[in-house]
């Protein structure tokens, strides 16, 4: 369960209700956020439809066809946009959660090369030792 969501018999809602002027430019179509360049629902269907169609359907990371989701390289609150298509990428469910995870275990970093075109690194960093007594 997303950790937004309560679970309430079998429906999910949010833990936090969404502000009065989020919901007006919600139901309006217009973008979800304020302040940066963000896509509307209706917008961001076509854009998905047209990054998932570039990659073939497919996981541009691994090629797994199935559980596709769209990750932006550059996140939107670092400057990134959703409507820059070399910079958004097609993930399988599994590959996006990897680009979040910890160094620790070892983090999929993913590098527009433009046109289409990604570089995709597991960075693994070694866990740091604590100092022991001695």
């Amino acid at each position: 369960m997303p950790s937004w969501a309560k679970s309430r018999g079998d429906m999910l809602r949010r833990r936090t209700p969404l502000g009065l002027s989020t919901r007006r430019r919600a139901r309006a179509g217009g973008p979800r956020a304020q302040g940066r360049q963000a896509a509307s629902w209706h917008e961001w269907a076509a854009i998905r439809e047209q990054v998932l169609a570039r990659a073939g359907w497919r996981c541009q990371a691994c090629s797994v066809r199935r559980r596709l989701d769209v990750h932006r390289v550059v996140k939107r609150s670092q400057g990134g946009s959703d409507f820059d298509l070399d910079r958004l990428v097609a993930l399988c469910r599994w590959c996006h959660e990897q680009t979040d995870a910890p160094y620790e275990r070892g983090r999929l970093v993913v590098t527009a090369l433009g046109a289409g075109q990604y570089r995709f690194d597991i960075v693994k960093l070694a866990a740091r030792k604590s100092a022991g007594p001695g």
